[in-house]
């Protein structure tokens, strides 16, 4: 029997790098998907391909988006949403209804079986649409809106959900995922800036294992242990 086909979705950071990884444990065949948006970091597209080469999985899907942005790009246009103001570093309006409404496009032609993200136990504190209960919905919509779904049911999978970034971190570590070729942090550099909330979490989560963080950074007070 063909072993069953997951459409993984992949950004080059921690958390989906980590997702490959277990998928491909669990004996599936993984499909990794991407997506560029307005301004992504170039290196998180240089991290996603050589995590790929690494991990041996092929047939990158790449979906252009240029009119996703961030709300901090969405303000030079001019943002008629002042409760959008306060919203966290790196959020875009509606991400993951766009990303997951497209990984059902990509995955139903497959035949597959899962979509799986890397959203952790964290995300949903900072970014609404990262929670288990909005993919609780989300499948809904799966199973209401894909014709072949009586026939060939796909379902959203978060093997991360409830992890801390430690858990993430460590399960990469015992999965033996490359995280030195990782990308973390939101902005566009040669080196990870080490201030940001993605790069703090980061760094506090080898801390918290006692390892060292492999990949460097800008700010000379990151450096690791």
């Amino acid at each position: 029997m063909a072993p069953e086909k997951a459409v993984v979705l992949l950004s080059g950071g921690i958390d989906s790098a980590v997702s490959v990884y277990w998928a491909k444990g669990q004996g599936w065949d993984v499909r990794p998907l991407t997506f560029h948006y307005f301004r992504r970091p170039p290196q998180e597209v240089v991290a996603t391909r050589k995590i790929l080469e690494v991990s041996g999985v092929t047939g990158l899907q790449e979906i252009d988006l240029p009119f996703l942005r961030e709300v901090d790009d969405l303000k030079e246009k001019g943002l008629e949403n002042p409760d959008l103001l306060a919203s966290p570093e790196g959020y875009i309006p509606a991400r993951n209804m766009v990303f997951y409404a497209l990984a059902a496009y990509a995955a139903e032609p497959l035949g597959a079986r899962w979509v799986i993200g890397g959203h952790n136990g964290s995300d949903p504190e900072t970014f609404p649409d990262s929670s288990p209960k909005f993919f609780n919905f989300f499948n809904s919509m799966y199973r209401l809106g894909l014709w072949s779904y009586p026939r060939q049911p796909v379902q959203i999978l978060l093997p991360l959900s409830g992890k801390s970034k430690v858990d993430v971190v460590r399960l990469g570590l015992d999965l033996g995922v490359p995280l030195e070729l990782t990308w973390s942090c939101y902005w566009d550099r040669e080196r990870h800036c080490g201030t940001c909330a993605s790069c703090t979490e980061r760094r506090e989560a080898f801390a918290a294992l006692g390892v060292r963080d492999p990949i460097a950074y800008e700010d000379p007070q990151a450096k690791g242990i």
